[in-house]
């Protein structure tokens, strides 16, 4: 359901201002990086041994994300 929703936001985007390399490319390759983090998620769950493992392996991911935000936030404030 979130999937369809953010589609239908970024479709948007696509048919207003062009269906272009990048416009496209990023759309999917946020489908491909969700789908990478579930099975990497699902990876490290079966090797985590104790609850501090499983914490590093989730502070990681969090900086991951951290930087994606980081940098989507300093684009839009350009925009």
């Amino acid at each position: 359901m979130l999937r369809d929703f953010a589609d239908e936001k970024f479709d948007y985007l696509l048919d207003n201002y062009g269906k272009n390399n990048n416009l496209s490319a990023f759309q999917k390759s946020m489908d491909v990086a969700v789908q990478l983090m579930q099975q990497s998620f699902f990876d490290i769950k079966a090797k985590c041994k104790n609850e501090e493992e499983k914490q590093l392996a989730k502070e990681a991911f969090d900086a991951q994300i951290a930087y994606i935000i980081a940098n989507y936030d300093r684009f839009f404030s350009n925009l």
